[in-house]
Formats: structure tokens, sequence, C-alpha cells
């Protein structure tokens, strides 16, 4: 919770004004928050429970900053990857998503103005299955499926 949910709503209390302040200049108005959420804010996966817990946190939150930059013209892009290759997740099993391609899929979401994305294979089954029936995806989740 202290990095994931009070580190964005510091974030954002510290530089939420200049951001406004800074889309209200009228030449330089591409002005645009990303949240590096997670795919497991929208279904708990339970061997990473309280990480799951603070990013959907963090989404809640992002929704909020959504509604309040929207005025000011700030876009508020919210990002739900799956598994990214990287320490953290150095035990988990493939398919994870490579940092660059992570980062190619949020430049693309900025370009295309896109507000949520799933970048990877494990986001996109999740999100797939999530929009089918939440609760199917949270049983068989805690069943232990991936």
């Amino acid at each position: 919770m202290e990095v994931n949910y009070l580190g964005l709503l510091r974030l954002a209390q510290c530089f939420g004004p200049a951001l406004k302040g800074r889309a209200a200049d009228g030449a330089t108005h591409a002005t645009a928050w990303v949240n590096l959420l997670s795919i497991y804010a929208l279904a708990n996966f339970p061997p990473h429970g309280t990480f799951s817990a603070s990013k959907a946190a963090a989404l809640s939150l992002a929704q909020c900053l959504r509604a309040e930059m929207r005025a000011a013209g700030i876009r508020v892009v919210n990002v739900f990857p799956g598994p990214i290759d990287d320490e953290w997740n150095q035990n988990l099993p493939p398919p994870k998503l490579a940092p660059a391609a992570l980062a190619s899929a949020i430049v693309k979401a900025l370009k295309d103005g896109v507000e949520d994305i799933y970048p990877g294979d494990v986001a996109q089954e999740w999100l797939e299955r999530w929009r089918h029936n939440p609760k199917v995806l949270e049983r068989e989740i805690a069943a232990g499926g991936y």
C-alpha cells in the first residue's frame, strides 16, 4: 500500500497542480498521467494477494484522478500488464512481458488516445476471462489457476 497506493496519492498531490497548470498553457497541451497498475487489480492473485489489493486500491484512485484531471485536459492512462520480465517476477513461469514491449504499448496508447491498456498475453487472457465472468475468474484463480 505504501508504494502502490500512497505513493500514487502523494505523486498526484505534489505534481497534479503543476500538470494542471501545464495543461492550461495551450501551446503545450499534450499532458498525460500514466499509471502502471497490474492485471491483478481486476482479480486478486492469491500468491501476490497484498500486491493485488494495493493495485486494486491504486485503480480506484486512478479512476478518481482521471475524473479530476479531465477538466484540465490531462489524459490519464491506466496500464494493466501481466507479469513483467523483471527481478520481482523471476520465479513466475512464462509468459512474461518484456519491459521494452511494455514501454512500446504505453507510447502507442498515448499516441492513439487510449485510456486503458492491457499489454501482454497474460493481461489479455485475464481481461477476456474477467469480461466474460469475473466470478468464474476469481474462483479459478483461488483454486490455483493462473
